[in-house]
C-alpha cells in the first residue's frame, strides 16, 4: 500500500547542495531546487548538461554522493515508501519485443506490489490512456517510433505515482503523437508533479508551469516561466502595412525594446520586461509607439521567449 501524500505545505522534492561526479568530472554543481507538489515543470539545457544525471538521482538509480535530496516527504530517493510513487520514462526505454505488451505492464506492476484484477484493469486503462489499447497483446516489435513512446509514458504512470520523470517524451514524434502526449501531461499535471526534460522549447513554453535551466552542472534559472523569461518576452506582430525601415529604426530607441527583426507585414520584437510595469508596461510603450505612428497592430501573438531565456543563460546567444 502507497504511503500518505505528503501535506500541501510539503514540496515534492527538495534538492539542497547537490554535487555529483563521474570519475574526476563534476557534472552537477550545488544544485538547489524546490519543486511544488502538482504541475507540469520543464528541465532544459545542452547535451552534457547534466540533466540525465539529475533525473537518474531523483529516481533513485544513481547514489547520492554529496547533497540532500528529499522526494515526497522522504529523506531519500530509495526509501521504501516510495515504491510506485514516482514513475520514469528514459529517453530511449527499452521493451522486450518477443512478450506482450500486457505481459510486460503485468510484470512492472508486480514489482510495485499490484497483483490480480487491480493490475489487469491498469494496465488496460494505462493503454487506452496513450491510445494504445489495440496493441495490449501484442509485442513491441510491432510498434512504430511513436508507439514505443507512448509506450514508455504508459509504464511511466501505470502505478499512478505522484512524481512523473519524463526524458524527452516526444523526440522524434509525429504532430499528431505529439499533441496526444502534451494532452496526457496536462491531464497528469492536474493531479502530480510531471518533470519533463525536452529540447523542444517552444512546446514546453506552451505546456509547463515552471522551469529550470541547467548549464555545465549548474541550475543557472528556475521559476515559473514568467520569472525565467522576463528579460525576453518575444512577440510577433502583424500590421496592415509594410513595415518600412524607417519604422523599425524608431522603434529600436524604445527603452524596453530589446531586439527588432521584420519581414513585410511582420515584426518580431525582444522586450524587456524587467523594468517598472513588467510585461504591460513593455506591451504598453510599444502599442503606444505604433499607435503614434499610424500602423497599429492587426494581431499580437508571443513567440519563443523561452528560447530567448534560453540561449542567454546557457552563453549561446550570439546577439547578446
Amino acid at each position: 500500500m502507497n504511503s500518505p501524500a505528503p501535506k500541501a505545505t510539503e514540496p515534492a522534492i527538495h534538492i539542497e547542495g547537490l554535487n555529483h561526479s563521474f570519475g574526476t568530472k563534476r557534472v552537477l554543481k550545488g544544485i538547489d531546487w524546490v519543486l511544488p507538489t502538482k504541475g507540469i515543470v520543464g528541465l532544459v539545457g545542452p547535451n552534457g548538461a547534466g540533466k540525465t544525471t539529475l533525473f537518474s538521482l531523483i529516481a533513485g538509480f544513481l547514489n547520492l554522493q554529496e547533497g540532500k535530496i528529499s522526494v515526497l516527504g522522504q529523506s531519500s530517493p530509495v526509501a521504501p515508501a516510495l515504491m510506485g510513487r514516482v514513475g520514469v520514462m528514459p529517453q530511449d526505454a527499452i521493451f522486450a519485443r518477443d512478450i506482450t505488451i500486457f505481459d510486460q505492464l503485468l510484470f512492472l506492476l508486480r514489482l510495485e506490489g499490484i497483483h490480480g484484477d487491480e493490475a489487469e484493469q491498469r494496465a488496460k486503462t494505462v493503454m487506452q490512456q496513450v491510445g494504445l489499447e489495440t496493441e495490449l497483446y501484442r509485442g513491441a516489435a510491432v510498434l512504430s517510433h511513436g508507439m514505443g513512446k507512448r509506450l514508455g509514458v504508459a509504464q511511466s504512470i501505470i502505478a499512478k505515482p505522484e512524481i512523473v520523470l519524463l526524458d524527452e517524451p516526444t523526440a522524434g514524434l509525429d504532430p499528431a503523437n505529439a499533441r496526444q502526449i502534451r494532452s496526457l501531461m496536462r491531464e497528469l499535471g492536474k493531479e502530480a508533479l510531471v518533470i519533463v526534460s525536452s529540447h523542444n522549447l517552444l512546446e514546453l513554453q506552451d505546456l509547463i508551469d515552471e522551469v529550470g535551466v541547467i548549464f555545465d552542472g549548474e541550475l543557472v534559472a528556475s521559476g515559473s516561466v514568467e520569472e525565467v523569461t522576463r528579460r525576453e518576452r518575444r512577440f510577433e506582430i502583424l500590421l496592415d502595412t509594410i513595415v518600412t525601415p524607417e519604422l523599425v529604426v524608431e522603434m529600436k530607441k524604445l527603452s524596453q525594446v530589446q531586439k527588432v527583426e521584420y519581414e513585410e507585414y511582420q515584426l518580431t520584437v525582444d522586450l524587456d520586461a524587467e523594468y517598472e510595469g513588467g510585461l504591460n508596461g513593455a506591451l504598453s510603450q510599444l502599442y503606444s509607439f505604433l499607435i503614434q505612428q499610424g500602423v497599429p497592430p492587426h494581431e499580437v501573438r508571443e513567440g519563443a521567449s523561452l528560447e530567448q531565456a534560453y540561449l542567454r543563460l546557457t552563453g549561446e546567444d550570439q546577439s547578446s
